[in-house]
C-alpha cells in the first residue's frame, strides 16, 4: 500500500475512535438506600383458665377392732369433693389427707391423684387403714388442681348402678357395681371410689379401684375388694370419675 493509502486508513480509524470514545454517558447504578424493612409478628397467648376451688363437702374417719386379731385396730377415712364451677373441669387433682389425733397431731398421711372432677359433680377418695391409727379424731385435707379446662363433651356422664357390698366366702368383703358411659370415646383408667357410711350418715371409710377401659354405651361391671368387713356399715355410695384422658382433653 502506498503512502496515500496509508494516510486514508489512518483517517478512517481516527474518525471511528471519535465516534466511540469515552465521552458517551455511562449506565447509572441504583442509588444506595439505608431503609431496612422489619417483619413484625404478633404472638398472643390466652391466660390459663382459673376456676373456683374444689370444696370438701363431707369427710369422716373411724377406727374399729380387727375382726381377725382383736388386739389390733383397723380404720378408714373418706372425703367427698365437689366442683362448684358450671363450665370448668378440674384436672390433675392432687389431694393430701392427714389423719389427726384429738390433739391435732398427725397419725397418718395419704396422697391421692384424681384424673378430673367434672363441673357441678362430686368425687370421693379415701381408703381403709391397716396402719396403726390410735384414736383418730379428724382429717386435714389439702386440694391442688393442676389445670382448669373446658369439658370436651359437656353433656356426657358416667352412670353407676346396682351397687351392693357384701361379705365374701373366703373372708373380707367386696363392693360390686355397674358403670355405663355416654362419652363419645372409650374412657381409659377410670377412677372409681366406694364410700362407706354408718346408719347415721357418718363416713366410716372408703376404697378405690381403676377401670381399665369403659367404652361408650356398654354396661361394665366393677368390683372393689375389702380386706375385712366394716363394722356398722349401713350404706355404700360409688363415685365414678373420668379416665386419664380428661387431664388433657377435659
Amino acid at each position: 500500500m502506498g503512502p496515500a493509502g496509508r494516510a486514508g486508513l489512518v483517517g478512517v480509524v481516527a474518525a471511528l475512535a471519535a465516534c466511540t470514545g469515552s465521552d458517551a454517558p455511562a449506565a447509572s447504578a441504583p442509588d444506595p438506600t439505608d431503609a431496612v424493612i422489619l417483619e413484625v409478628t404478633t404472638t398472643t397467648s390466652e391466660a390459663p383458665l382459673v376456676g373456683e376451688p374444689l370444696v370438701v363437702v363431707d369427710q369422716g374417719v373411724s377406727s374399729f377392732p380387727d375382726p381377725i386379731d382383736p388386739t389390733a385396730t383397723l380404720g378408714g377415712y373418706g372425703v367427698v369433693l365437689e366442683n362448684p364451677n358450671d363450665e370448668l373441669v378440674a384436672t390433675g387433682v392432687h389431694v393430701t389427707t392427714r389423719v389427726l389425733d384429738p390433739a391435732g397431731a398427725e397419725l397418718h398421711v395419704d396422697r391421692t391423684l384424681l384424673n378430673a372432677v367434672m363441673p357441678r359433680a362430686r368425687m370421693a377418695l379415701g381408703r381403709t387403714l391397716i396402719e396403726p391409727v390410735d384414736e383418730p379424731a379428724g382429717l386435714d385435707v389439702a386440694v391442688e388442681v393442676t389445670a382448669w379446662v373446658r369439658p370436651s363433651a359437656p353433656d356426657a356422664t358416667i352412670e353407676v348402678a346396682d351397687v351392693v357390698t357384701e361379705p365374701e366366702p373366703n373372708g373380707g368383703a367386696a363392693t360390686r357395681f355397674v358403670l355405663r358411659s355416654s362419652y363419645p370415646a372409650t374412657e381409659e383408667g377410670v377412677d372409681v371410689t366406694a364410700l362407706y357410711r354408718a346408719d347415721d350418715g357418718r363416713i366410716l371409710a372408703a376404697e378405690s379401684t381403676t377401670i381399665a377401659a369403659l367404652p361408650p354405651g356398654t354396661d361394665i361391671p366393677g368390683r372393689i375388694r375389702l380386706l375385712a368387713p366394716i363394722p356398722s356399715l349401713a350404706t355404700t355410695e360409688v363415685f365414678a370419675g373420668r379416665g386419664v384422658g380428661a387431664q388433657t382433653l377435659g
